[in-house]
């Protein structure tokens, strides 16, 4: 049963994903939406993929997959419709330095898979901090026009499976089911911050 979740949860993932890009898409616009988290959506991504690949945990690899490759269609719709040139580079420069920690695996003094154990705890800090800035944006600026709520509340939903999944497992990671606990909490409070702006102007 374990072995079916990571898919499961990989199509709970792109579901979450689909209103957003709608909305973006729509909208031609990434206005409201916090670049940074999409950008550690994509890195941390990376380095939890290069994990699970070369530990065969491919199951648990899916929905990383997932994720990294639909922040990246967001960051790419934050360049063609956003972005100044100066931008751009800022995002390139932000992904480069955010990678940097690969280069670890050139130094042939050290382990690949004592590199890659290290990478997923870089990974879960970023998992981690990953929706808080979006928290931030949204409590600052009250602008919802271009979140969904879906994308938040299923988000919690694929990290619930997934934690299910690594603590099934016969050797879990610990990296990973502390990201899957941070993924929890930070979806769950940012979900209840848009559930505010929603229901303020009814207060109101």
């Amino acid at each position: 049963m374990a072995h079916y979740l990571p898919i499961l949860s990989a199509f709970i993932l792109v579901f979450s994903f689909l209103p957003l890009l709608s909305k973006i898409r729509k909208n031609r616009s990434v206005s409201g939406l916090s670049l940074l988290m999409m950008t550690f959506g994509l890195v941390q991504s990376l380095y939890f993929i290069t994990y699970n690949i070369y530990f065969e945990r491919y199951f648990i690899a899916l929905p990383f997959f997932v994720t990294g490759a639909l922040s990246g269609l967001i960051l790419y719709y934050f360049a063609r419709y956003n972005a100044a040139k100066a931008e751009r580079i800022q995002l390139v420069a932000m992904l480069g330095f955010s990678l940097l920690p690969f280069l670890l695996l050139l130094n042939k003094s050290l382990e690949t898979s004592s590199v890659l154990n290290a990478l997923t705890y870089v990974g879960l800090v970023m998992s981690s901090v990953r929706v808080m800035p979006q928290t931030y944006k949204t409590l600052r600026s009250g602008n919802i026009s271009n979140l969904s709520a879906r994308y938040f509340s299923l988000q919690f939903v694929a990290g619930t499976c997934g934690l299910f999944v690594e603590l099934s497992s016969a050797m879990p990671s610990t990296s990973h089911i502390l990201m899957f606990v941070m993924l929890l909490l930070t979806n769950a409070v940012q979900f209840t911050c848009m559930q505010y702006y929603k229901m303020r102007p009814a207060m109101a």
